[in-house]
C-alpha cells in the first residue's frame, strides 16, 4: 500500500506541518514518476510501444506514451492514439444494462425469453444476469470475430448449440454471452449499442474519443496493431465495418483513448453514468470464478464486466483485461488506496502476463524494482553470424535465429525449453514423463493405433470421434507438407491453470516442412484439450554489446543474459550452462 512519509509518521503519533508534508508527498510523486516513466521508455528497447497511465487520490501521478503507434507513418503513441479495448469493452456492455434497468426498461432478473423468440427449453431458465456473469452455461464464441454475422444469426447460433453446464451452475467466461446481453440492449433501446453507448455512457463521462465505430479521418488516430513486428493491418476490421460482427459486438470492439478511459472511471465515481444504486452493483463480487486466483489464497470474483478479488494484503483490487493477441489494453483498479492503473499497447509481445503493470505496481508499492538495461543496436550482419543450433552437454539445444534488431531463440530438449519459457536450465522428473507420454500419444496417433491413444484422454471421448479427428491431422499435413520424417518433443510448460498440470509442445517434421502441436495434460494423467500451433515458444534477446545479448521480462522486471565467444563458437548463459554451436547440415545430395 502506498503511503505518503506524512501518513507514516501520524501512525507512530509523530505530528509534521502541512508544508513539509506536501515537498514529501510532492518529492515522492515524482519519484514514482520518473521510475515508471524510466521502466517503459528503456523498454522501447525491447520493442514496447503503448501508454500508461497511473491515478492515485485523484491526482494522476505518471502519463507516459511510447513508441509509435503507425510504424509506416511514424506517427508516435500519445494522448491522441485510439486503442483496441478487447474484453475490457464488456464493462460497458453490464454498465449499458444497468442504465436500462435504472430506467424501468429492464430488470437483471429478467429471462431472455423475455426478449429474444424461440428460446428451448434448455435455455428459458438463462437471465440477463447469467449472461453478464458468465453462468449462462454458453460456450465461448460461435465463430470469430470479423466474420460478418448478424444480430438475429447469433441469438440464432447461440439457441441451437449445446449448453455446456445448466444456468448458474457454474462460472465459464463466455464472449457469446455478453454479446447476447449487446443484443438486449439493442431491443431495448431500438437504438444500436454504438449509438446507445456513446448517447447514455461514453457523452455524460465526456469520452468523445471512444465507441465500436469512427468516421474515417478518425482511423488515422487509430494504432496499428503489430505481430512481431509485422503490420496487421487491420484489413478484416475495415471489411467488417459495413456489415455486421456479432461475434464481437458486446464482448469487445470498443476503442477508446487512455485519457477517455480515465474520464469513464472519473464518471462512474462522481455518478454521472451510473446511479449509486446501480454502481455497487456493478462492482459487487456476484460470481465466483476461481477459488484459489493464482495461488494467491484469495478467490477471484465475477461482477458486470469485470474482475474482483483480494490481493495478499487483504486490499480488493477489480480489474479486467483485454486483447486479441496484438492490441492489448487493461484497466486496475486498487480501490482501498484509490490507485488506477490503465494500460494500452499495440505490440504482441507486451500482453498479460508478460506485460510491464506488475512491475509497476511494485514500483508505486516502494519496492526497489531492476531497471531494463540499455540495448546497443548492432550491425544486421553482425547478429547473422550467431544464427545456428547450440547444444549442452545434456543434448538440450538452442535454435538460434537473427532477426532484424534482435536474437529469437527457441529450445529443444526439456531444460532449453524451460530456459526459454521460464528462463530457468532444469527438468524435472513430473516433465520428462509428461514428454515420454506425448510422443508415445504422436506414435499411435500417426500409426493409428487408437484403442491405445483412446486411454490417454478422458471417458467423454469415443474411439469413433478420436480416429476421425486424428486421421484427419494427419491427411492436411501429408497434402502440404509431404512425407513423415520425424517428431521432436521439444518440452512441457508446467500449467498454473486449474484444469491442467502441463503443456507439451511437439514438432513433427515432413519433407517439406514442420508442424507444431500442443498437448495439454490433466492432473488426472489425461489429454484434456490438443491442437496445432502457429510456432513453439520463443524469447527475444537484444544486444548490449556486439557478443552480450538479454531478454527481459517487464513483468517480473528480470533480466536473463547469455554470451557468444571464441568466434561465435561458444554461447555462455549466466546460469553457467555453455553451449557449443554445431557445424551446420549439409544439404541432400540432389539427384
Amino acid at each position: 500500500m502506498i503511503r505518503t512519509i506524512y501518513s507514516a509518521l501520524l501512525i507512530v503519533g509523530v505530528s509534521m506541518p502541512a508544508v513539509a508534508q506536501t515537498k514529501s508527498s510532492s518529492a515522492r510523486d515524482e519519484s514514482l514518476n520518473l521510475q515508471i516513466r524510466t521502466y517503459l521508455s528503456r523498454l522501447e528497447g525491447f520493442g514496447f510501444s503503448g501508454a500508461m497511465l497511473v491515478v492515485k487520490d485523484g491526482k494522476v501521478l505518471a502519463e507516459s506514451y511510447h513508441g509509435l503507434a503507425d510504424r509506416r507513418n511514424k506517427v508516435p503513441a500519445s494522448s491522441d492514439t485510439i486503442f483496441g479495448t478487447g474484453s475490457v469493452t464488456k464493462q460497458f456492455t453490464g454498465a449499458a444494462i444497468l442504465a436500462l434497468e435504472s430506467d424501468g426498461k429492464l430488470r437483471v432478473t429478467d429471462p431472455i425469453s423475455k426478449y429474444f423468440q424461440n428460446v428451448p427449453e434448455d435455455k428459458a431458465g438463462i437471465t440477463i444476469h447469467h449472461l453478464l456473469t458468465h453462468t449462462a452455461g454458453l460456450a465461448g464464441g460461435y465463430g470469430g470475430d470479423y466474420e460478418k454475422v448478424s444480430r438475429d444469426e447469433i441469438i440464432k447460433r447461440a439457441m441451437s448449440e449445446e449448453l455446456q453446464s445448466s444456468p448458474g451452475e457454474r462460472h465459464a467466461y463466455s464472449n457469446a454471452g455478453y454479446s447476447l446481453a449487446a443484443a438486449i440492449v439493442e431491443i431495448v433501446s431500438g437504438k444500436s449499442i454504438d449509438a446507445f453507448s456513446r448517447e447514455r455512457l461514453f457523452r455524460p463521462a465526456g469520452m468523445n474519443s471512444t465507441g465500436y465505430f469512427f468516421p474515417q479521418e478518425s482511423e488515422k488516430r487509430m494504432a496499428r496493431g503489430y505481430r512481431g513486428g509485422v503490420d496487421s493491418e487491420r484489413t478484416e476490421r475495415k471489411a467488417a465495418l459495413d456489415g455486421d460482427l456479432w461475434n464481437l459486438l458486446g464482448n469487445g470492439g470498443v476503442y477508446s483513448t487512455i485519457g477517455d478511459m480515465h474520464k469513464w472511471m472519473i464518471a462512474l465515481e462522481q455518478g454521472k453514468v451510473l446511479s449509486k444504486e446501480a454502481k455497487e452493483k456493478f462492482f459487487h463480487p456476484h460470481q465466483l470464478a476461481i477459488a484459489n486466483y493464482r495461488n494467491s489464497g484469495h478467490p477471484l470474483y465475477y461482477s458486470y464486466g469485470w474482475y474482483v478479488g483480494k490481493q495478499p494484503s487483504g486490499q480488493t483490487l477489480i480489474w479486467h483485461l483485454g486483447g486479441d493477441g496484438i492490441e492489448n489494453f487493461a484497466v486496475r483498479w486498487h480501490k482501498d488506496d484509490r490507485r488506477l492503473i490503465i494500460y494500452a499497447s499495440n505490440v504482441s509481445e507486451f500482453h498479460d502476463p508478460v506485460y510491464p503493470v506488475p512491475a509497476v505496481e511494485r514500483i508505486l508499492a516502494g519496492e526497489k524494482v531492476e531497471m531494463p538495461p540499455r540495448v546497443t543496436p548492432i550491425a544486421a550482419k553482425k547478429l547473422s553470424e550467431y544464427e545456428g543450433k547450440y547444444r549442452a552437454g545434456s543434448g538440450a539445444s538452442l535454435i538460434v535465429e537473427a532477426k532484424d534488431s534482435f536474437l529469437e531463440l527457441r529450445g529443444e530438449g526439456q531444460e532449453a525449453f524451460s530456459f526459454i519459457t521460464s528462463r530457468q536450465w532444469e527438468r524435472e522428473a513430473k516433465l520428462d514423463a509428461l514428454n515420454a507420454r506425448t510422443a508415445e500419444a504422436v506414435e499411435n496417433s500417426r500409426t493409428r493405433k487408437y484403442e491405445s491413444l483412446l486411454k490417454m484422454f478422458g471417458p467423454d471421448m469415443t474411439v469413433e470421434r478420436l480416429g476421425d479427428f486424428e486421421a484427419l491431422f494427419w491427411k492436411k499435413r501429408h497434402e502440404a507438407h509431404g512425407e513423415y520424417v520425424r517428431t521432436r518433443v521439444l518440452g512441457t510448460i508446467p500449467s498454473s491453470r486449474r484444469a491442467y498440470v502441463g503443456t507439451t509442445v511437439v514438432a513433427i517434421d515432413f519433407e517439406r516442412g514442420t508442424t507444431y502441436r500442443e498437448y495439454l495434460w490433466t492432473p488426472e494423467g489425461t489429454i484434456g484439450d490438443l491442437g496445432p500451433i502457429l510456432s513453439p515458444p520463443s524469447t527475444r534477446y537484444y544486444p548490449t554489446s556486439d557478443k552480450c545479448f538479454v531478454a527481459f521480462d517487464p513483468a517480473l522486471a528480470a533480466t536473463t543474459k547469455f554470451c557468444i565467444e571464441r568466434g561465435g563458437s561458444v554461447m555462455r548463459l549466466d546460469t553457467g550452462i555453455e553451449l557449443k554451436k554445431l557445424a551446420p547440415t549439409p544439404p541432400e545430395p540432389k539427384d
